[in-house]
């Protein structure tokens, strides 16, 4: 008999349930365990079965993976030499019209929006896991009790755990916890004055908001806008100026967690960490949330000291940026409900929330005044300095090189030399029989202008199935630095042709090129002349004929015809269009981080043939156009490849 009980007890506290259940938890703490989070286990490597399911399976229960960050183990092991991990993936999802609505009855229940559907194996064990926290565990977190939010946000899991126990399967186990820390949130609200253009401060304050964390060694590892998730999101959201999360990120801290000695690879629900902002219709008050770190070492047990000190560290460190930054703390409650009349009447106004077929009332309180004057935020984006390398490397030039060919097997990618105004530039362009298709300013200051040119060699041999991007070249003009830059067509070629490449031919038109700027030097930007065809960032990164689709229909032309965005618009001969699109504000601001001297990348090209339009990857496309380009840099833009790819998408649909 005492067998028999034993039997029962592991399995109820080892195997585990194989059927999903979901637990309300009425407080914070407890003296009973709880369910965490639920895990899909699989023998066997489920990666690439994992990665369909996530970008192709969810759309159809209305999650998008936003910002998805896969094999992070690959960075852990060139960053630090080693790795325990097979796999390590972070796919945040967000079901934004099932969130939009329930912003204006709680904005908190953006500190999971998006959260982390999570993969992971270790090297010494033949299973992957696959998993993501309970929706009463976050809902706990963000200390909502409002019922229609936690009815509606758990309902989208239960979509998504029926969806995935529909098609990734394998053996259901829940991980549990005992208690949640007694802070589990930090709250803080920025006054600012009122701008002359709100988008363009917001833009500004984002950039440095981004850049005082990653200056401390953060990475923001996402960015999901909220006011543009959705064709009608403004409407919804018609009681915000602005809606925005960031996913944050340590790459020590989360090497130290996930991986080494004793990784908790399982903490991964947690990761990255989501910061929600908004700003209040019609304030100048920025409020922001987040869940802190101690989140993660009282629901998993954390002993280790190490990891303990880590996620003391970050819990400490946050807020001292955030207050560096002129943000003041506030309480944890939600602001647009005053349950308890502790809000004077003349400090809130009515507003009217229809969600479904309830109409529910809802005071929109002021947010707290700082008491003392906050810096403008152009005093903090003035002071704010940056270590990153502005590649903006000396012109170099070997006596026994030819400009813009290969030498000791290595070839620039740009074409140097000195300052020239826009008449200048095309005028030397049309002598040499080119065609000048746009002059545009890569950035606000309009000091940086990209002149994208093309002739007929460049049209009939970029005139092949996927080949079109080689249809043009581009030259920037940099008035700051007094600078001008051409993409050399040899390094472009080699890696946009790939087996149609022919060498001769690109010859003549750099000789073309060279001809009209007689001065020209090589740059220090190479890469290795032969690799360029196969050319990837590195190990598991996206390679030339990784495109992404970002649009199809046989009217995707005509959809654009009008759009303010796209910049140029050229002809193949094969009936294919290469068309170069503006980047958005927050964008386009990469530039400013990893060099402008290499702006000349934009303005971004899509290439719409046989009824689809398609881009570069941009991990592809900005690392092979930035060819200095450090890992350390790369993650400073993380969020700007997903960026990319919206906007291309946006520039197809309905303005």
């Amino acid at each position: 008999m005492k067998n028999l009980w034993m039997l029962i007890l592991f399995t109820a506290t080892v195997l585990m349930p194989t059927l999903l259940c979901s637990v309300t938890l009425p407080t914070k703490e407890t003296s009973m365990n709880k369910n965490l989070a639920v895990f899909y286990s699989h023998t066997g490597n489920m990666e690439k079965k994992y990665n369909t399911f996530i970008e192709k399976k969810l759309q159809h229960i209305g999650f998008n993976v936003t910002n998805p960050h896969k094999r992070v183990n690959d960075q852990y092991e060139k960053q630090y030499g080693s790795t325990v991990l097979d796999v390590l993936s972070f796919m945040p999802i967000v079901n934004d019209s099932a969130i939009l609505p329930l912003l204006n009855i709680d904005p908190r229940i953006a500190g999971f929006a998006p959260f982390n559907m999570l993969i992971y194996k270790k090297l010494d064990e033949n299973i992957t896991y696959i998993g993501h926290l309970l929706p009463e565990v976050m809902l706990d977190i963000l200390d909502i009790r409002n019922e229609e939010v936690r009815k509606t946000f758990s309902s989208t899991l239960k979509a998504l755990d029926e969806t995935t126990t529909q098609e990734i399967g394998g053996n259901i186990s829940y991980l549990q916890y005992h208690t949640l820390p007694k802070q589990t949130m930090i709250h803080y609200a920025y006054e600012f004055q009122a701008p002359e253009d709100l988008d363009d401060f917001i833009s500004e304050f984002q950039n440095t908001f981004e850049l005082a964390f990653i200056n401390k060694g953060y990475l923001i590892a996402g960015f999901h806008d909220f006011m543009d998730a959705t064709d009608d999101a403004e409407e919804i959201l018609s009681s915000y100026d602005a809606f925005w999360t960031y996913s944050l990120c340590h790459l020590e801290f989360s090497y130290n967690m996930f991986d080494t000695q004793g990784a908790r690879p399982e903490a991964g629900i947690f990761a990255p960490c989501t910061i929600y902002m908004y700003i209040p219709k019609g304030t100048n008050k920025i409020v922001l949330g987040m869940y802190q770190l101690q989140n993660w070492s009282h629901t998993l047990n954390i002993k280790n000291k190490k990891r303990l000190r880590l996620v003391k560290k970050l819990d400490t460190q946050i807020p001292t940026i955030l207050k560096n930054l002129g943000m003041q703390a506030i309480p944890n409650t939600n602001p647009l409900l005053t349950p308890h009349n502790d809000i004077p009447s003349e400090d809130v106004s009515m507003q009217h929330i229809k969600v479904g077929d309830k109409t529910l009332n809802i005071q929109i309180p002021k947010v707290p005044t700082v008491p003392k004057p906050k810096p403008s935020i152009s005093t903090f984006i003035s002071n704010r300095g940056t270590n990153f390398s502005k590649h903006i490397p000396p012109n170099h030039q070997s006596s026994s090189t030819n400009i813009g060919e290969a030498h000791h097997g290595k070839i620039s990618a740009y074409l140097r030399t000195d300052f020239l105004d826009e008449h200048t530039v095309e005028e030397k362009l049309n002598a040499a029989g080119f065609d000048v298709l746009s002059v545009y300013p890569v950035n606000k200051q309009e000091d940086l202008i990209s002149i994208v040119f093309s002739n007929e060699s460049l049209l009939e041999i970029a005139s092949k199935p996927n080949r079109g991007f080689m249809a043009s070249l581009r030259i920037l003009i940099d008035k700051k630095d007094k600078k001008l830059s051409i993409t050399n067509p040899l390094y472009m070629a080699k890696g946009f042709l790939q087996e149609e490449f022919n060498e001769n031919k690109i010859k003549n038109i750099l000789s073309q090129l060279i001809t009209k700027f007689p001065h020209l030097k090589n740059s220090k930007d190479t890469l290795p002349y032969q690799d360029l065809a196969q050319y990837q960032f590195m190990k598991g990164m996206p390679r030339y004929e990784d495109m992404i689709e970002v649009a199809s229909g046989d009217d995707l032309l005509q959809k654009v015809k009008k759009n303010k965005n796209v910049v140029f618009t050229q002809t193949l001969k094969n009936g294919a269009t290469l068309i170069g699109i503006k980047l958005g504000k927050r964008t386009r601001q990469f530039t400013k981080r990893i060099g402008r001297n290499n702006a000349a990348l934009l303005p971004y090209p899509i290439l719409i043939e046989e009824g689809k339009a398609k881009i570069l990857d941009p991990k592809y496309y900005i690392s092979y156009m930035y060819p200095m380009l450090s890992m350390t840099e790369f993650m400073t833009i993380a969020t700007i490849p997903d960026a990319i790819i919206k906007e291309c998408e946006k520039v197809f649909k309905k303005p």
